[in-house]
Order: C-alpha cells, then sequence, then structure tokens
C-alpha cells in the first residue's frame, strides 16, 4: 500500500469512528472518583463529537485490576478504554505478587484527565477531631480500632499514619469508597483516607469531618484542616491522578480523535465548575508525555509503598 493510501486509510478510520458505543471501563464503583470524572468525559465526548456512543461501565474489584485486565486484553479497537488510576497502573504493582497486566507495555495512553487530594476523615459524631486526638484514641485500645481503604492511594495514607504514629491500627478493605464512607459514618471503622471527590459531599453535608489533607500545606478547599505533615513531619504528599488508556495496538488515528477532545474537555467551564471545588488540577499530558508520567510514578509509589511496610499479597 502507498503512502498516500495509507494516509486515507488511516484518515477514513478517524473519520468513521466512533460507529457503535464505546465503553469506558471504570475500575471502581458509582460514585467513586474516577466515575465521577469519567462521567463528566463521557457527556463531553458525546457532545464534541456529536454521538451517544460514549458509555459509563463500572466493573469494580481487586483495586481496579479487574477492569484493568478486561481492557489490557480488550481487542485494541478504540472500542473499550480504561479509565485507569494512579491505583492501577503505578500503586497495585507494588501491592500484588502477581498483576495479570503490564501498566505500561500493555495500553496506549490516551489523555490525562486530572486528581484531587486526598483527606482523612472521621465521623462527624465522632470525639476526635484531630490527628492528635487520633494517635491518643486508638494508642488507649490497641486492637480495637480499624479504617476504611477502597484504593491503592488510600492504603498507603492509613499504613503511613498508622506507622507514623505507631498505633495499632487496622485495614478494613472495600470496594468502593461510598460504601467505606458509609460504615465510617456509622462507626464500624474509625477514620480513612478519602479523595476530595467523594469527601467532600459527605463533609460538606455533616455527615463526616475532615481532620487533615495530603497536600504539603492547608488546602484552599478546606482551609481551617491542617497537611499531614503537621502532625508527621515527612508525611508525603498525596494526590491521585486519572487518566484514559486504550488496549496496546490501538490505531493512532482513534487515539487522535479521544486525545485532543478529552483535553479539551477537562479545560473546559461544564467540566471544571464541577470539579474544581473539590480540588481537582488538570493532567494535561498525551502519548509519551503520559507514558513517561507513569513510568516516573511507578518509582515513585515504589519507595513510597515499601517505606510504608505494605507486603504483597
Amino acid at each position: 500500500m502507498t503512502l498516500a493510501a495509507l494516509a486515507f486509510s488511516g484518515l477514513a478510520a478517524a473519520q468513521a469512528y466512533p460507529n457503535r458505543n464505546v465503553t469506558l471501563l471504570v475500575p471502581f464503583a458509582a460514585g467513586s472518583s474516577t466515575d465521577i470524572m469519567t462521567r463528566l468525559i463521557a457527556k463531553g465526548l458525546n457532545e464534541r463529537l456529536k454521538t451517544a456512543y460514549f458509555i459509563v461501565d463500572n466493573k469494580p474489584g481487586a483495586n481496579g485490576t479487574i477492569a484493568s485486565e478486561v481492557v489490557a486484553k480488550a481487542k485494541p479497537d478504540g472500542y473499550t478504554i480504561l479509565v485507569g488510576t494512579g491505583t492501577t497502573h503505578t500503586q497495585v504493582p507494588w501491592m500484588m505478587k502477581s498483576l495479570p497486566y503490564d501498566p505500561v507495555k500493555d495500553f496506549e495512553p490516551v489523555a490525562g484527565i486530572g486528581g484531587v487530594p486526598l483527606a482523612v476523615m472521621v465521623a462527624n459524631n465522632s470525639p476526635i477531631r484531630s490527628m492528635d486526638d487520633l494517635r491518643k484514641t486508638v494508642s488507649a485500645s490497641p486492637g480495637k480500632y480499624a479504617y476504611g481503604t477502597a484504593f491503592g492511594m488510600a492504603t498507603v495514607c492509613g499504613e503511613n499514619i498508622r506507622r507514623g504514629f505507631s498505633i495499632d491500627l487496622v485495614q478494613v478493605p472495600y470496594k468502593s469508597s461510598p460504601q467505606a464512607i458509609t460504615d465510617l459514618i456509622g462507626g464500624r471503622t474509625v477514620m480513612m483516607c478519602s479523595d476530595f471527590n467523594t469527601a467532600m459531599g459527605p463533609i460538606r453535608n455533616g455527615q463526616v469531618r475532615a481532620i487533615a489533607v495530603t497536600t504539603n500545606k492547608r488546602n484552599a478547599q478546606l482551609p481551617d484542616v491542617p497537611a499531614l505533615i503537621e502532625s508527621i513531619p515527612g508525611f508525603p504528599e498525596m494526590r491521585s491522578w486519572v487518566g484514559a488508556f486504550a488496549p496496546k495496538g490501538t490505531p493512532p488515528e482513534v487515539i487522535q480523535v479521544l486525545a485532543p477532545a478529552i483535553l479539551a474537555i477537562t479545560e473546559s467551564p461544564d467540566f471544571l465548575k464541577t470539579l474544581v471545588p473539590n480540588g481537582f488540577e488538570r493532567l494535561p499530558l498525551s502519548g509519551a508525555q503520559l507514558t513517561a508520567f507513569v513510568q516516573s510514578e511507578l518509582v515513585k509509589w515504589e519507595k513510597l509503598i515499601e517505606q510504608a511496610g505494605i507486603q504483597r499479597e
């Protein structure tokens, strides 16, 4: 085939895409931070590409690895896209003995979306009003208290708190942040680290209380809440991130349709007005830049997970 024919073929493929449903697979439950962002992205893609083909499918479980494996093994035709996260791509590789996909080799980078910080929360009716209260309460009754976690970074956050304070705090894993927050409110756990997207609603509704944030300084959305580093010197800054990834081998013409559209959506007023009040910051990367970002995050989180004392399971 001549270069001209190849170019025409690629153009035709781009113009024809999509011509049927494109599944944006979310590795966490409905109502999670990733789900919230993905539904806004799907809405924006349908509007910008003048279709109704972009749909969202939630497939939670195993720290996001179930959905990630599905996409890694899907037909690389652009019709199955993973909305991956720091958990699926840069944390669970160091938390599991065996991962059913390679976070770099098995995916084509499409576009970064963005992320939010984490908040350390307790139930609003809890007597705990500060990190020091948490330390004293848990220290007074070893083995009594547990913390909930629904994704990799939340586990690293909780384990760093446990080790930083030298307290006996048991991890309870959940499939989704909303479920973990429900149990926090119900008193089944004493605290949890949660991303701002899912935390801010219960905080504003008076169901939970934020006692720390994982940024290096106080966050503008919760100006009266201390940064964790104020209680535990050297506590690492933690900010979630989300991006779109296609199966390896997806035609570049398809990526070239999706990437600029997604990046444009993430800077649109409609998208930002929903997420900026939750501390959202864009991740304006695509192609090789997004791959380089994932690789650098893999290096960063290998060290942080090792420092937290988390063993592969």
